[in-house]
């Protein structure tokens, strides 16, 4: 059962976040994005290419991260940098 964590959906998704602050901090700094949703995947993509990294398949290890990772909410993370770096803001238009 998942419990909300310092006003995060819950426990992975807020330290997966706090973990990795910088590194989406950096990529919203750098990087542009289409949408909520390839922000999300880009986020998704990182944290597993470096949490994956050296650790066996199919192992006790990979399948704990497996298991953590599914939990976490990416579209929150994601909504959440939207509103710091205010990313996807219409420009207005001035006639």
């Amino acid at each position: 059962m998942n419990k909300e964590c310092n006003g995060w959906r819950n426990r992975q998704t807020w330290n997966t976040n706090l973990e990795y602050e910088e590194i989406f901090r950096n990529m919203c700094e750098e990087q542009e994005f289409d949408d909520l949703d390839h922000l999300a995947a880009a986020f998704e993509s990182i944290v597993n290419e470096l949490e994956f990294e050296g650790v066996k398949e199919n192992t006790l290890a990979w399948q704990a991260v497996y298991e953590y990772l599914k939990q976490v909410d990416w579209e929150e993370i994601a909504e959440h940098y939207v509103e710091d770096f205010d990313l996807f803001k219409e420009e207005e238009v001035v006639c």
